[in-house]
């Protein structure tokens, strides 16, 4: 217990002359940190105290709100509380790591190992990904220490020797077909594309430095073939929520064959039935007929004889 108490009190009465010591800490990049430091009268004011970034044989750099590197990022206590020395740095990055010194006088300082984790992208490097037309799918990328956010990271579309296509949130091509998920999970840098289509087709790319990448392969499946060479277009039909339902490539073909395309196959049939009715009808007529006319001229035949023997 009073070893505690000591070490507490050793860390925390820097201006008292005690033993110097160190504090490590550990965070995730995209994260904020706070590098500790205090009087031992938490309502004494001191006159002045620095922190500084100690860089080996070269100067070391002073953290101030006003420094290019730190704007933005640093917040200070001291107003508030006058023997707070303690400062929040956030939006830490890889380059942050090191170590850092708060001092009020030559003598009177405390250091502060900082260690930061970055984003190292999970393994594999390249993936395959499947989907159909229609479909929505989701292209994965992710470091692989999910508390870990990097500064930035782009997808892009790969495309052979030509300038790669960014996919941006608001591109026309991608308007309203892509939702990411970095602001819920900081580590996951998987982009969803909705609504996917045959010119979706191809390499992508999630880049987050230079060197560091990950490559996805989409490949969109069950492609609709053309019948023929005539197409009928219709407008796009829109759902309840608003979202547009491309008609995909030749699902609207119209065949080009000899037969009368308007003709149904109950309209043949139709015709069909008509003609066995109708024909006996017209047999019996056709035979009547030629019975009734056989008889009349056999009758006349035989009163030509009378005729003639008279």
């Amino acid at each position: 217990m009073w070893i505690s108490v000591c070490l507490i009190s050793s860390f925390l009465h820097i201006t008292a002359g005690c033993t110097q010591l160190v504090t490590k800490i550990t965070v995730y990049s995209g994260q904020s940190v706070l590098l500790p430091c205090s009087c031992s009268k938490t309502q004494a004011k001191h006159p002045s105290f620095t922190w500084i970034k100690l860089r080996g044989q070269q100067t070391p750099e002073i953290i101030s709100p006003r420094s290019d590197l730190y704007s933005g990022r640093v917040e200070i206590f001291n107003n508030n509380s006058p023997g707070n020395l303690s400062v929040l740095l956030s939006h830490v990055t890889e380059d942050d790591q090191g170590w850092y010194r708060c001092k009020i006088s030559r003598e009177k300082y405390s250091d502060v190992e900082l260690t930061v984790e970055g984003c190292t992208l999970s393994e594999p490097r390249s993936r395959v990904v499947n989907a159909s037309p229609g479909q929505s799918v989701l292209l994965p990328c992710s470091c692989s220490k999910t508390q870990a956010k990097p500064p930035s990271f782009t997808w892009t579309k790969l495309r052979g020797q030509q300038t790669p296509e960014i996919i941006p949130t608001q591109s026309d091509l991608y308007r309203g077909r892509v939702e990411i998920f970095n602001n819920i999970s900081p580590g996951n840098l998987s982009v969803l594309l909705s609504h996917v289509t045959e010119d979706d087709q191809g390499w992508y790319r999630c880049k987050i430095s230079r060197e560091k990448y990950s490559d996805v392969e989409l490949t969109v499946e069950g492609k609709y073939q053309r019948l023929t060479t005539t197409t009928t277009k219709h407008p796009p039909l829109t759902q309840s929520n608003g979202l547009d339902i491309t008609t995909p490539k030749g699902a609207d073909t119209v065949g080009t064959s000899e037969e009368d395309p308007s003709a149904s196959p109950q309209q043949y049939n139709t015709i069909q039935y008509t003609l066995l009715a109708v024909l006996p009808v017209i047999l019996i007529i056709t035979g009547v007929s030629w019975y009734i006319y056989k008889r009349n001229k056999g009758t006349v035949c035989i009163n030509c004889n009378h005729s003639e023997k008279q």
